[in-house]
């Protein structure tokens, strides 16, 4: 409990400086830059204020230490006021810096990002990913803490947000999961000043906010002024002490001060001059831009300091009373970008050798988990048609921190963004559902690449050759869209082998990762290779004579890929059959490497249950590829992949005829 006594008017005058001061600064910010959102910036200021100068505890100096509090700034088109704060309270950011928000280059980009500007925890900018995310962070400090003790892990998440947040489907999916999980350590300070960019709230929602999380078992707490620091440090400290996570619902006016307070017209775009010099007038404030009062500055890094100054050195001391086994464990999650070698692993081979690779990759995932503790995640209510689920451990629950499955419920974008908080903890989670459904997660897996999360995505169910369930189950489109995302390495393996060899190559690059399964058994044969996976293609099948072509396949296309191979290799064709399991991993190989699989001048064909776009790039020729460019039918497998022509003859004989 953060106990603080009435405050004499010294230091009320101190506090109203300060906060001034982070509106003067964020204003003077954003005209600067002709580019940013001042409203929320002369709103919300005293709100951030009161966190970072009576409760956040962290490290200027290291602000990657595992055991800080976290703030997310889910509103993150607040991000002026947040360099602003930080500035103030001493992180290694320069007046420079903020005068280069919006830059190229600067470590002040146009919303936060992860990695990039000291003190920011997470790359936030579209709405409701940052509160939705802020319960993986939760989630994670809870596991995290049940392992290596409170003495060691034992911080809260506090997140603020804004109207936009609480409308995105994403933000309720992701709190109605904290509800359950009672969550007690994420606080989340709601901005709640009415308007939207479009105009007032009441134009697009009047829901009952206190009535909706209280039904989601949330905490609510109510302040009506936004400008009664007393009254928002007396609620994050009653939010301390729920047994639920709490949301806070503080009062404010958007663009305080400014002459179009209260207005849409305020909210994403720069005040004009008239109106910074009046702010500044009224706030006493100098008129030329970026001059802090040093006074402001001086007070508020005496209060962080009067709080923090000591929490890393005697956290160092507790770290440093754990056993050997321990320690390597706690700097192995510090470092969690280092790579994760996979030995050990023991995988049942199914005694007829046929097995579809969702099956391989439950059977892998365990094996892996069995050794490694810091494997957590779950499924979309679907762990018993993917498989990924860890079979000897149980479900992470309000009674049970220490396990290690997450039950989803039919979340599929809370889930992608509670694995990206998850991941910012340290720990590699797992997240899945059926490929068709991957439209659901996109926003999630695009933030994961943003901020290289080492997240696995682990997809089933992944073509037309679904069957039954018809059009709306068999993806067609979701490859490509995925393969097109920067910074994400998708992987489609043939059989069990290659899902060994992916499962080792992303634990091993600790990249945000996609692997695409199969529903159907697939044959597991002795030509596919563990570790030439992580060069994204290799050669399955040599030609015989002089090459004339090559057949790229991947997936579950393996069967009919070799059977076309075998059919035109006995008419005397000299096909190459090479295995792609990552477009991403094969374009990241040395030319030589590349031109040694798929030399140049050769005619290139292209096997995959999926949209031609991908593929494009080995051959312009459409007629060279063998796609899927429509929706799929809904009958037997067998009857849907013979209606779209995936017949190894059939496939055979076109190859031949373009050939001569």
């Amino acid at each position: 409990m953060n106990i603080l006594m009435k405050k004499d008017n010294k230091e009320t005058q101190i506090e109203k400086k300060i906060i001034d001061s982070l509106r003067g600064l964020s204003i003077d910010i954003i005209d600067n830059a002709k580019s940013g959102h001042p409203g929320i910036a002369l709103g919300a200021a005293p709100i951030i204020y009161t966190l970072y100068a009576n409760h956040l505890r962290f490290s200027t100096s290291n602000d990657q230490w595992i055991n800080r509090d976290r703030f997310i700034l889910s509103a993150g088109h607040a991000s002026a006021l947040l360099y602003a704060t930080l500035y103030m309270a001493g992180f290694p950011i320069s007046l420079d810096d903020l005068k280069q928000f919006r830059h190229i280059g600067s470590i002040t980009p146009g919303h936060p990002e992860y990695g990039v500007t000291p003190g920011v925890d997470m790359s936030t900018g579209p709405l409701g990913e940052g509160i939705a995310s802020a319960v993986g962070i939760a989630i994670g400090e809870e596991y995290l803490s049940s392992y290596f003790g409170k003495k060691i892990i034992d911080y809260y998440t506090y997140v603020l947000c804004s109207d936009g947040d609480l409308m995105e489907g994403v933000s309720y999916e992701a709190c109605s999961i904290a509800g359950k999980l009672s969550l007690n350590k994420l606080i989340v300070l709601y901005d709640s000043n009415d308007i939207t960019l479009d105009g007032s709230l009441d134009r697009s929602a009047n829901e009952n906010i206190r009535m909706r999380f209280e039904a989601m078992n949330w905490n609510y707490l109510f302040v009506s002024d936004g400008e009664d620091v007393a009254s928002i440090n007396e609620a994050i400290d009653k939010a301390k002490d729920s047994n639920k996570p709490t949301i806070i619902e503080i009062k404010t006016i958007i663009g305080k001060g400014s002459k179009n307070q209260g207005t849409a017209k305020v909210h994403g775009k720069p005040l004009e001059q008239d109106d910074i010099l009046a702010i500044k007038s009224k706030l006493n404030l100098r008129e030329a831009p970026f001059l802090v009062s040093s006074d402001a500055v001086t007070n508020f890094q005496n209060m962080i300091n009067e709080r923090c100054s000591k929490l890393y050195d005697k956290w160092l001391d507790k770290k440093n009373q754990l056993d050997e086994n321990m320690q390597i464990a706690l700097d192995n999650i510090i470092n969690y970008q280092d790579a994760i070698k996979v030995k050990d692993i023991y995988y049942e081979m199914p005694e007829d050798g046929m097995e579809a690779t969702r099956a391989s990759s439950g059977k892998i995932l365990n094996a892996i988990a069995k050794h490694y503790p810091f494997i957590i995640g779950g499924s979309a209510d679907v762990s018993s048609s993917t498989y990924a689920v860890l079979n000897n451990e149980k479900t992470f629950s309000s009674s049970n921190r220490k396990g290690r499955n997450i039950n989803y419920g039919v979340r599929e974008h809370a889930m992608g963004a509670i694995s990206n908080g998850i991941a910012l903890t340290g720990l590699t989670p797992f997240a899945s559902t059926f490929l068709s459904f991957a439209d659901y997660l996109k926003p999630a897996i695009r933030m994961s690449a943003l901020m290289k999360l080492p997240v696995m995505y682990i997809f089933t169910h992944d073509s037309i050759s679904v069957g039954e369930d018809g059009p709306t189950h068999q993806p067609v489109e979701q490859l490509a869209m995925l393969r097109s995302i920067p910074n994400l390495d998708i992987y489609r393996p043939c059989d069990a082998n290659e899902v060994l060899g992916c499962y080792k190559t992303i634990l091993e690059t600790r990249y945000p990762s996609c692997i695409i399964l199969d529903r159907n058994k697939v044959q597991i044969t002795d030509k596919t290779r563990v570790n030439e996976v992580k060069k994204g293609a290799y050669i399955l099948e040599e030609e015989h004579g002089n090459l004339e072509a090559i057949l790229i396949f991947s997936g579950e296309e393996v069967g009919i890929a070799r059977d076309v191979y075998r059919i035109l290799t006995e008419r005397g064709i000299a096909i190459r059959l090479v295995s792609m399991p990552s477009i991403e991993l094969f374009k990241r190989q040395d030319k030589k490497y590349q031109e040694t699989i798929i030399p140049k001048d050769t005619e290139i064909f292209v096997l995959e249950l999926s949209s031609s776009y991908s593929w494009y790039q080995f051959t312009n020729n459409k007629d060279h590829l063998f796609n899927v460019n429509e929706f799929g039918k809904s009958g037997n497998k067998n009857d849907v992949l013979q209606a779209f022509g995936f017949d190894a003859n059939l496939i055979a004989d076109k190859i031949e005829k373009l050939l001569k």
